[in-house]
């Protein structure tokens, strides 16, 4: 299976920050929010990640992560030039990755959990079909929801409703198998004038191959692409790292776990950072 990270919006909710700057470039605590679905990815063992920006970041991007290589993984870059929805993001993978398995993430949502690694790994070994992550939210109209029959079977998926079916979003990590390729060619614009991933899924749902993971609130996640998301999400990697002493998202100590880097890439790796609290963090790994 390979990844897919889609990190091409114009970042407009939370402007001025990002007014130059992709919003997964800017810091959750104490690294760039998009080491956080990088690491997710390495964690669930894929190597083969590509990340698809808007043409103003691309510089910025291969400034922060390059091929992968000292990760000990391959990263590739595609450009949106016209940002109109997630699916397209899906159908710039298909030009590389067609007839490989993959797992696609929102690159401004943060995850968390025992439960939802255990579950992840679960997913990324998908013989057919599609899984995908509910989360139980207050405010369900920012977000996908599922809607369920009187029997709590999942009937539909539905973008942004004005009145929500349930308070189940439909987190930003979905897993596919090859035929994802062939659905988002026959995505439409919605009436908001994207191309949205919610209609691939429900493409699933109605040939009875979508799993859908209720997360429960013992996982932590949040679309982090909001100052206030942003926030809420540095405040608790901060708590978990002071109350654990261990990182969240560090992807020199996820790739060192894998096999993916040997003890000398990890101690080069320290020897870059050393002054700041991660690169101690390295340190204390070695």
């Amino acid at each position: 299976m390979v990844g897919v990270i889609v990190c091409a919006g114009k970042s407009t909710r939370l402007f001025p920050c990002t007014r130059f700057l992709s919003k997964q470039l800017l810091p959750l605590y104490d690294k760039p929010l998009i080491y956080y679905p990088v690491s997710m990815l390495i964690k669930a063992g894929i190597k083969d990640i590509a990340i698809v920006v808007n043409p103003e970041n691309y510089d910025n991007y291969q400034k922060q992560l390059g091929n992968g290589e000292r990760f000990g993984i391959n990263i590739k870059y595609f450009i949106d030039n016209e940002q109109k929805g997630t699916a397209r993001a899906l159908s710039f993978a298909g030009e590389f990755f067609k007839g490989q398995k993959l797992c696609f993430i929102l690159g401004d949502n943060f995850f968390y959990g025992k439960q939802f690694d255990e579950e992840l790994k679960k997913a990324v070994q998908l013989k057919s079909g599609a899984y995908v992550f509910g989360y139980p939210v207050k405010n369900p109209k920012a977000f996908g929801v599922a809607k369920f029959d009187k029997n709590g079977k999942v009937v539909e998926l539905i973008e942004k409703p004005q009145n929500p079916p349930s308070n189940l979003a439909i987190t930003g990590i979905y897993c596919y198998d090859e035929k994802c390729y062939d659905y988002v060619q026959k995505v439409v614009p919605s009436a908001r004038g994207e191309y949205e991933i919610t209609d691939v899924n429900n493409m699933y749902l109605n040939d009875g191959e979508l799993n859908l993971v209720k997360l429960n609130k013992k996982n932590y996640w949040l679309d982090a692409g909001t100052s206030e998301g942003l926030f809420l999400a540095s405040k608790y990697v901060y708590g978990e790292i002071k109350k654990t002493k261990k990182q969240i998202g560090c992807l020199e100590e996820e790739a060192y776990k894998q096999g993916f880097i040997t003890k000398e890439q990890l101690k080069t790796a320290y020897e870059e950072q050393k002054k700041s609290s991660y690169g101690e963090y390295l340190k204390n790994l070695l």
